[in-house]
């Protein structure tokens, strides 16, 4: 959910745009600091942080990044001043740890090894990166760095196993090590500290940003409210309806929907090509989903049977039947999730319908769509799973973009804001007939709310 795999497979695109930082890339950080303001001595001393002030003094050691996501197109008129997401190299390769990890010179090609701190990844003007130096990694280690630091910040169930980890020429710490004097936390504590560098130029920039759009954001919210009153009294969508096939024409079948995504972002949800598989995995598979095996270990043998068992009656009467007898919430997805895939128009997966967000004049240039799915679970509740996709070119939802969840009073039960680079975001619940939510997508000041019924 952060790149598009071609990316790292099109040598030819590289060679087309040089001077663009490319995911995987390892740069090197100015010290001359380049924002849209600029700051006064003291006002340096008060904003950096002193380890920041160190780095841009000269008195540090050089510090690297590597580069996460590509430039974000700039707003027009501020062409300087594309947005990059990077992590952030440390050359203190003694404060090893779970998240802080060492990529080895013979990997990166620079002169020495360097301590990759995976949980500090951060947004900076792609203008103050100084040059690239050493070598592109990998697919496979950009993956695991970025997964090793999503654990850290709980956005995944699992760490990558440290097996994979040391087979990819990474090290990572001893469980028994001992740790330097003043330990992980206070050298976290300063890394943080660092990140001024960063932090200060862009907030200059956002600044900059609100400053210049002052009018604009004052006649785009008039007209939002002038669209609001002029709207009539939105009738709540009734999903159970929808169970019966009486569905809004505005609420498209995703098969409908398809046609509108971009193929990076089909294949990233799981509509790709089927990989080869044996009638013997199959069945060790399938041997995976009885209910005496643990739930995790269900969920990944569901997840590979959705990978490899298109058409194979075994596998889909399997994940049917898992559907009818599992009590847990993430098995139950995932195994609908895998009928979409192998037999999409098994009527044991549910329905799911998506509805294309016009935000008119809101948000311009940010297209998406909200995807809703159902399924009748066997204690009389209905599942429902929300989803928040990007639409037409796009291969990642804005940055900022929130999926809230309302009570029937507009109350936010839950909420969930997309990271940068996310394909899609989700929220996932349960109801009894009757029972009446909101489902609200906004981003920025621009918000549209849908009602429903269940």
């Amino acid at each position: 959910m952060r790149i598009n795999f071609n990316q790292f497979t099109s040598p030819g695109e590289e060679q087309l745009e040089q001077k663009l930082p490319l995911p995987g890339e390892i740069w090197e950080i100015s010290r001359s600091m380049r924002s849209p303001l600029e700051f006064s001595h003291e006002e340096q001393q008060r904003l950096y942080s002193e380890v920041a002030r160190s780095f841009l003094e000269g008195n540090s050691p050089p510090r690297y990044a590597m580069i996460v996501t590509e430039s974000q197109l700039p707003e027009p008129g501020d062409e300087d001043w594309a947005v990059i997401s990077v992590m952030l190299f440390s050359e203190q390769t003694s404060f090893l740890s779970d998240v802080d990890i060492i990529l080895p010179a013979r990997i990166s090609g620079m002169e020495q090894d360097l301590l990759a701190l995976t949980w500090q990844v951060q947004l900076m003007l792609a203008d103050n990166l100084s040059q690239s130096v050493g070598r592109r990694l990998s697919r496979e280690i950009y993956d695991t760095l970025l997964n090793i630091g999503d654990y850290y910040h709980s956005l995944v169930e699992k760490p990558p196993a440290r097996q994979e980890i040391e087979s990819l020429g990474l090290h990572i710490r001893n469980a028994f090590a001992e740790t330097l004097p003043g330990g992980i936390e206070e050298f976290h504590q300063q890394e943080a500290a660092w990140a001024d560098v960063l932090k200060v130029p862009l907030d200059a920039y956002r600044t900059y940003q609100k400053t210049m759009r002052f009018t604009g954001e004052i006649l785009d919210t008039a007209l939002e409210l002038e669209q609001e009153f002029a709207l009539p009294t939105k009738k709540r969508v009734s999903l159970r309806q929808w169970l019966q096939d009486f569905v809004e024409a505005e609420w498209l079948s995703f098969g409908d929907f398809l046609p509108t995504r971009t193929a990076f972002a089909i294949r990233s949800q799981g509509d790709y090509s089927q990989l080869p598989a044996s009638q013997q995995e199959i069945t060790r598979l399938i041997e995976q989903l009885s209910p005496g095996k643990d739930e995790h270990q269900r969920r990944l043998a569901a997840k590979r049977l959705g990978e490899i068992g298109s058409g194979n009656k075994h596998a889909i009467s399997a994940l049917v039947n898992l559907l009818h007898t599992t009590t847990d919430d993430e098995t139950l997805w995932t195994a609908v999730e895998s009928l979409w895939q192998i037999d999409p128009h098994n009527p044991a997966a549910g329905t799911r319908r998506v509805k294309v967000i016009d935000w008119g004049m809101q948000v311009a240039g940010n297209a998406i769509a909200l995807a809703v799915a159902l399924i009748q679970k066997a204690n009389g509740q209905t599942g429902i799973l929300l989803r928040v996709y990007p639409t037409i070119d796009a291969v990642y939802l804005p940055p900022d973009l929130k999926l809230i969840l309302l009570d029937e009073s507009g109350q936010i039960l839950r909420e969930i804001t997309a990271r940068q680079a996310d394909i899609y975001i989700q929220l996932k619940l349960n109801g009894e007939p009757g029972e009446k939510f909101g489902v609200r997508v906004a981003l920025g000041e621009a918000s549209i709310t849908e009602d429903f019924v269940i």
